[in-house]
């Protein structure tokens, strides 16, 4: 019997190898807007906290911000793209300063960063 399950465990490794290499390849090969998506999608959910602390000093926080019809706080960061033609936002619930959501304004090509940074 102990025959019979390495047949099966090493058949299932056979199997999933070449998923698991494709996965690897898809991932490293993101495109610069797709880069720029995770690295400032990854704050929703967060903390605003998370936000200040994420960015390098010199660029500052906060630009503006508003509250929006869902009595949420919309603020607009400095841009830390080089371009500075990519505005980020985020919102976020004024009483749990969880970020809820976020958007940008500019083109795929403004909006984007070196994906192997």
């Amino acid at each position: 019997m102990s025959s019979n399950r390495k047949g099966v465990f090493g058949m299932i490794a056979v199997l999933c190898l070449p998923l698991l290499l494709s996965a690897c390849v898809l991932m490293t090969s993101a495109t610069p807007h797709q880069a720029f998506v995770g690295k400032y999608g990854w704050f929703v959910g967060k903390h605003i906290a998370w936000i200040d602390d994420g960015f390098p000093p010199k660029y500052g926080f906060n630009v503006s911000s508003k509250r929006t019809a869902h009595g949420n706080i919309e603020i607009e960061i400095a841009n830390p793209l080089a371009n500075r033609q990519c505005k980020i936002f985020y919102t976020y619930n004024p009483q749990t300063k969880i970020i809820v959501s976020w958007r940008y304004e500019g083109t795929n090509n403004q909006c984007a960063i070196n994906p192997y940074t």
